[in-house]
């Protein structure tokens, strides 16, 4: 029963991926063709293959709960699993934006971010096989049981909610700088007088400096109640040692980051270019806590663990 589960959860990832793949290719044909079919189709591609990938989360954590020992915050310490979730937001934060704004070219420069994850969770997966990457399908499926996991910790509500929030902030963030890319690009066009059929198709500068402004403004709450809750969690499994953790101090640098972005663009009312150059830097500093800081961190480093 384990293993078919198993099998439909690796399925449904594959789908979601592919659908995304696709996704992306229809919007960049959208931005290099004057056929608004292509984000049509697209946009319906996307919010079927993000219900693939929903799913596919749903069964990963269905099946972590029938574990032995089961803790409910254990599932998100799994690299695949991790990388799936923060992929996954990525689409759902983008979808929240287009489907309010109807800027379907911004996934151009948003989805591939969510592609390049589930690409790295993949690769994970192989990587983590005792064998070749063609290996049988019940060994692939069982990869999962020896990927890379945090270590184990005492589990609390704390944790159950510090990682989603952490990794909703992070999606958006994630969004605000791939708009951050876009405005930049529209702005050199501008000044250069030099448009093309993607500067035609791009949305105002105003308006997507907006869009920056409150993906940032929605993330920055979620993003500090997590490190919150991430604080207390800490001090309960680790006594002092989690307040020199060289990923707590990174947290602080991106936290102080975005905190001044927002009292820049309300209180100083900075907009255009330096905005955007904030959400290209402060998501910079988002993937370096991600993928770079476990390396070294003593309390959030990823081990290779043989589970039963």
């Amino acid at each position: 029963m384990g293993l078919n589960v198993q099998k439909i959860q690796a399925l449904l990832f594959d789908f979601g991926l592919i659908g995304y793949v696709t996704a992306v290719a229809l919007y960049l044909a959208y931005v290099f063709s004057r056929r608004d079919q292509h984000s049509l189709v697209g946009h319906r591609i996307l919010w079927a293959s993000s219900f693939l990938h929903a799913a596919s989360l749903i069964l990963g954590l269905w099946i972590e709960s029938h574990r032995p020992g089961h803790l409910a915050f254990e599932f998100w310490n799994s690299w695949f699993e991790s990388l799936s979730l923060f992929s996954f937001l990525i689409v759902a934060v983008f979808l929240g934006v287009q489907t309010r704004a109807r800027l379907a070219i911004l996934g151009a420069f948003i989805l591939p971010w969510a592609v390049l994850l589930m690409g790295m969770a993949l690769t994970n997966a192989f990587l983590a096989s005792p064998r070749c990457p063609f290996a049988s399908v019940e060994d692939f499926l069982k990869l999962a049981d020896t990927a890379r996991r945090l270590p184990a910790l005492p589990g609390s509500l704390w944790a159950t909610v510090h990682v989603p929030l952490l990794f909703f902030s992070y999606a958006a963030f994630a969004n605000a700088f791939g708009i951050g890319l876009a405005f930049l690009i529209q702005e050199r066009q501008l000044k250069t007088h030099r448009s093309t059929e993607l500067g035609y198709r791009l949305p105002s500068l105003e308006e997507m400096d907006r869009l920056i402004a409150r993906l940032i403004a929605l993330a920055f709450p979620a993003f500090t109640v997590g490190l919150a809750l991430g604080v207390v969690w800490a001090r309960s499994a680790w006594g002092d040692r989690w307040a020199t953790d060289p990923k707590v101090i990174w947290s602080a640098v991106v936290w102080a980051v975005y905190l001044g972005y927002l009292i820049l663009r309300y209180a100083f009312n900075w907009r255009g270019r330096r905005g955007a150059y904030f959400s290209l830097a402060g998501f910079g500093l988002v993937l370096v806590s991600y993928m770079g800081i476990n390396y070294v961190s003593k309390t959030h480093s990823y081990v290779v663990e043989d589970r039963p």
